[in-house]
């Protein structure tokens, strides 16, 4: 007898089949059919083939396959031996169809499976694919081969996506087609299909590892080498480490000698650990549930003690700590108030912050940022404001921004959580003494009832500023301060409302209030056209003839309980759609959060109830959206009780004892309560009642300032003196501001509105370019031919000269990079027109497909390629 040939093929139960189906085209009267193949079987002793049962058994000697012929009933017996035919003798062979054994010929039988003509010679210098291939073959056959010829490429795909299989979803790990490092990051994940690779016989393993990392990159090679070395389950997580380990100089090579270990020994070079560490951080964007990788990346770092580099990760959870608390120690080096270098190094700590993978997704983020623009405006000048106006013109435009901020500033992490009360208490300062100046304006006003200048009095304000705006909705609401009302306005422009400026003034609308600052004086007197004090009653019976309409009418809290179903009372709705010029409403959420609720929550729209549907009622009816208040608020942050004052109030007293430190003294004809005589607090830390969640009735710059704002639905260039805002924030809010010790500040070459120089002044308090060169500069460009040409081709869409001059000045002037916000403000751009002002100059501006002018990754920041420019319409650069 022969010995037993180690390198033959096994039977697979599809070569078995097309054996057997083929016998049966034959016609062939022998059911007996002899293989010579491994003496092994691993499908189904007995199975059908086109209705005709089958058996398989594996017989080793002559002997067993004697008794396996006799035993042998209806249908086919298939016998597996490993003895060739001169082993067997002649009675055997004569029971076998065609009289002998059938050699199987892998190539041949794949041939057939994959309808394939010929065979790629590079797949047939695979010796252990056409054992695996006949192993792995799908029981309908392989996918057929494209164009007739079997390649190394599509056998090795197909064998590669049935041997590593499918992930729950039924998404296979190895796409057959394209076969990617992803896909075999993902697979390291299934312990169950690991094991399943890692135990195929070594030929198989090792030829289908050498085929993938080719087709995949170096990613899914050291993938498989880590599968190798028995940490399959930590591929990605040592991907994520090794791109930190070699990623810095500063790494022990005895950390990275770890992670080699981990990966069967081979070196790990640097920028294949980069890579694999890519691909890793982009499967970690596709999994919905990443936490337990990202945990135990951390963990190897520690066990590798390579903790230090944690803070590199633009991905783990534990670097985002460590950003925040870098943040954190930046700017405690700028109170009590920054230099230039502390300011400088804190920019740099919060774009380290934002970059971090996390950052978008926790609310931890947008407290370090509204923390950076209270750093921001503690950086520009404090300087003390001439007049009342002035005063709580500022407070609109400047100090509602910051008290939006401060409401946001916090953080769970006590070393975070103690330098933000640091810089709330230094904002706290500057904010107080802000308020003791404004007070004092205040009362000087109020004693002398001078002209109030750019100042509406709140009792004018239906007549003066309500209504010459025509169809319009009022909303009052009850205790908005200027800071909640910038808030809601932020939240009105995602709505797409367009905010309206009055061209007089350039800038958001402020009303002079009625002392002290409550409901039964300031809302009265708003609503009835008069300085006096009562109710709902007066204003409803007075609000008619105080916007000079007879068909208006106001709504309180109690007329806008709408039926089940409605969002809004038919009431309420049908007067909205009617004639009347204006429809005023009350809504009373930030009053009542003083007292049941937190009026640091976050005030969008939809936290205003009723609002949302009030503003798609105000849309179809064609009318404007006047949002006003009657006075603003102050939020309780530990403040002192004052006894024994006699005041029945939360912020205001009779002015029976004299003022003391905190507190100012008010006479005159716009104070209704107290027998013409208040004292109110100035600082916001005083009050005279019990402990609320906040007050209102003082004189601090929260309480005084009230808000008013028009919206409009429609696109419109002006309505009765009133045209589309620029942006309201101050510079300082999305710029950063710059400090130079002897820079001159000097502004941009457009003029701004009467006062509003000083919103825009610090967004970079630079020495500026000398401005003749500036231009210069735009005069050469503007008047060159090209620029010239440029205009005709672009035709009625392009923007007029002097837009283009303000929109380019204003980014020379602050180095050719500016958030979109500032250079609205800036350039006098309407900020709802601004990205569609930008694509008109940027169509005269671009040559060739080159933009000198276009948008930075952040998808905010308006960027000038000045070099570009220059060369493109040939001037020399400023």
């Amino acid at each position: 007898m022969s010995e037993i040939r180690p390198n033959l093929a096994a039977a697979t139960p599809p070569l078995v089949r097309t054996i057997v189906r083929d016998l049966r085209r034959s016609g062939s009267r022998k059911h007996v059919v002899g293989i010579q193949a491994r003496p092994e079987w691993a499908g189904d002793q007995e199975f059908p083939v086109d209705d005709r049962p089958v058996r398989v058994e594996v017989c080793p000697s002559p002997l067993a396959m004697r008794e396996a012929m006799l035993r042998h009933g209806d249908g086919y017996l298939v016998v597996l031996t490993d003895l060739d035919d001169a082993d067997l003798g002649i009675g055997i062979r004569a029971h076998l169809a065609r009289g002998r054994l059938v050699t199987l010929r892998p190539w041949d039988m794949l041939k057939q499976s994959f309808e394939a003509r010929d065979v790629d010679p590079l797949l047939l210098d695979e010796g252990w694919a056409a054992g695996a291939l006949a192993r792995w073959e799908p029981a309908d056959g392989w996918p057929k081969a494209p164009g007739g010829t079997l390649t190394r490429d599509h056998a090795l795909g197909h064998l590669a996506s049935a041997v590593f299989g499918a992930c729950p979803n039924g998404n296979r790990y190895v796409s057959p087609a394209h076969p990617d490092a992803l896909g075999l990051l993902r697979w390291s994940l299934d312990p169950v299909a690991v094991n399943r690779v890692t135990s195929l016989p070594v030929d198989i393993r090792e030829g289908l590892a050498d085929w993938l990392s080719e087709v995949t990159g170096v990613a899914g090679t050291w993938t498989l080498r880590a599968a190798e070395a028995g940490h399959g389950g930590d591929a990605v997580p040592l991907a994520l480490v090794a791109g930190l380990l070699w990623g810095d100089a500063r790494a022990a090579a005895e950390a990275r000698g770890l992670v080699r270990a981990r990966v069967g020994g081979a070196d790990l070079p640097a920028e294949q650990a980069q890579v694999w560490a890519r691909a890793a951080d982009a499967l970690i964007g596709q999994l919905d549930h990443s936490d337990s990788l990202l945990e135990r990346a951390e963990a190897l770092l520690k066990e590798f003690n390579a903790e230090k580099l944690l803070v590199n990760s633009t991905l783990l959870p534990g670097s985002y700590t460590l950003r925040l608390r870098a943040f954190a120690t930046a700017l405690r080096r700028c109170l009590p108030v920054p230099d230039a270098g502390a300011l400088e190094q804190l920019e740099k700590a919060h774009a380290t912050l934002v970059a971090h993978e996390l950052a978008g997704f926790n609310g931890r983020t947008n407290a370090a940022r509204m923390a950076l623009r209270l750093v921001r405006w503690l950086a520009t000048p404090d300087e003390p404001a001439a007049t009342l106006a002035d005063a709580l013109h500022d407070q609109v435009r400047a100090g509602s921004y910051v008290e939006w901020a401060f409401r946001r500033v916090d953080d769970i992490d006590d070393r975070v959580a103690a330098v933000y009360r640091e810089l709330l208490a230094a904002v706290a300062a500057r904010r107080g003494e802000r308020d003791r100046r404004l007070a004092d304006h205040l009362a000087v006003a109020v004693a002398a009832d001078s002209d109030p200048g750019t100042l509406v009095p709140i009792e004018s304000a239906l007549g003066t500023l309500v209504r010459p705006l025509g169809r319009s909705l009022l909303v009052v609401l009850d205790g908005m301060s200027a800071g909640v009302l910038a808030e809601l306005a932020d939240s009105l422009a995602g709505r797409r409302w367009t905010e309206l400026v009055d061209s007089s003034l350039g800038h958001r609308r402020v009303l002079l209030p009625a002392l002290p600052t409550v409901t039964e004086a300031c809302r009265t007197s708003l609503l009835t056209g008069a300085l006096h004090t009562g109710g709902q009653y007066d204003e409803k019976t007075a609000f008619p003839g105080a916007v000079g309409d007879t068909q208006a009418r106001l709504f309180h809290k109690d007329d806008l309980r709408a039926p089940d179903g409605h969002a809004l009372p038919p009431a309420v709705k049908s007067a909205i759609e009617g004639p009347a010029r204006v429809i005023g409403l009350v809504l009373n959420d930030v009053d009542d959060s003083l007292d049941k609720m937190d009026p640091t929550v976050e005030w969008k729209v939809e936290r205003v109830r009723r609002l949302s549907a009030l503003l798609d009622s105000a849309r179809t009816a064609g009318r404007l959206l006047i949002l006003t208040s009657d006075h603003g608020h102050v939020v309780e942050r530990g403040s002192t009780l004052r006894s024994g004052t006699g005041s029945e109030s939360g912020r205001w007293r009779p002015g029976k004892v004299p003022p003391s430190d905190g507190e100012t003294l008010f006479r005159g004809r716009r104070v209704l309560l107290g027998g013409g005589g208040v004292v109110l607090p100035w600082r916001e830390d005083i009050r005279y009642g019990h402990k609320r969640a906040g007050y209102h009735g003082g004189a601090s710059g929260a309480e005084v300032a009230v808000p008013f704002a028009v919206f409009s639905a429609t696109s419109v260039d002006e309505v009765a003196g009133w045209r589309p805002a620029p942006a309201q924030e101050p510079a300082w809010w999305n710029s950063a501001v710059t400090i130079r010790r002897g820079a001159t500040l000097e502004p941009p070459p457009s003029k701004a509105p009467d006062g509003q120089a000083e919103l825009i002044g610090f967004e970079e308090m630079v020495a500026a370019p000398s401005r003749p060169g500036w231009e210069r500069f735009l005069d050469d460009l503007l008047a060159s031919e090209l620029y010239a040409a440029q205009r005709a081709r672009a035709g009625r869409a392009a923007p007029d000269d002097a837009r283009v001059r303000a929109v380019l000045a204003t980014l020379l002037a602050h180095g050719g990079r500016l958030h979109e916000s500032t250079l609205s403000a800036v350039a006098e751009v309407p900020a709802a027109r601004l990205r569609n002002v930008l694509a008109a100059v940027r169509r005269v501006l671009s040559v060739d497909g080159y933009d000198p002018v276009s948008y930075g990754l952040d998808e905010v920041t308006v960027e000038l390629d000045t070099g570009l420019l220059a060369e493109q319409f040939g001037v020399a650069k400023p």
